[in-house]
């Protein structure tokens, strides 16, 4: 099928297929999904992106660039590249998610609990960790911003600090914004 070789076509399948379910349930009785509910599964949807992309990173690209040679790293950072498509959709999934969240954090206003709050304030500093450490020193790492040889290794490491404290957060980040609607621990 066609709709399976191209990933953009994919992913508004997706979009269509989900659109059809909500429609169904709309004309079978159910509710259709208020705004306040899109922005939320919109947020979700986003974050797992963004985390998902973080969590890549970490566990598995970063542990493997260290056996590939300058030339090999060249390459995959390139334009084009899977390095600069996933750092891409990393901050596309980390900016969809502060959007949405923002959203929901209105909404929810003086309803939003301890848990939510702690746990916003975490994304937070994670998405700012994201949009003025990291992409900033990641532009010279993967040379969209000319760099010397030293200076691509210091924002390597600036890159890498910011993002092992982003992997850091996430964990009790995580914890936080589900917990108040499926865990009796903050109730």
């Amino acid at each position: 099928m066609k709709i399976l070789q191209d990933h953009k076509l994919t992913m508004i399948a997706g979009f269509v297929l989900t659109a059809i379910i909500v429609a169904i349930a709309a004309a079978t009785g159910g509710n259709v999904p208020s705004i306040f509910e899109g922005a939320r599964w919109l947020h979700v949807l986003s974050g797992i992106l963004w985390i998902g992309l973080l969590y890549y990173f970490n566990f598995v690209q970063v542990p493997s660039m260290g056996g590939f040679s300058a030339d090999s790293k060249a390459e995959l950072f390139k334009d084009g590249s899977i390095v600069r498509r996933a750092l891409h959709w990393f901050r596309m999934g980390a900016n969809l998610t502060l959007v949405f969240g923002i959203i929901l954090f209105v909404e929810l206003g003086a309803n939003a609990g301890w848990d939510i709050r702690i746990g916003a304030l975490f994304a937070v500093i994670m998405w700012a960790n994201v949009m003025f450490i990291i992409w900033p020193n990641q532009k010279k790492v993967i040379g969209m911003v000319e760099a010397t040889a030293d200076e691509k290794a210091a924002a390597g490491k600036k890159a890498l600090m910011a993002s092992r404290i982003n992997t850091l957060l996430s964990i009790p980040m995580l914890l936080l914004m589900i917990a108040s609607a499926h865990f009796r621990m903050f109730s």
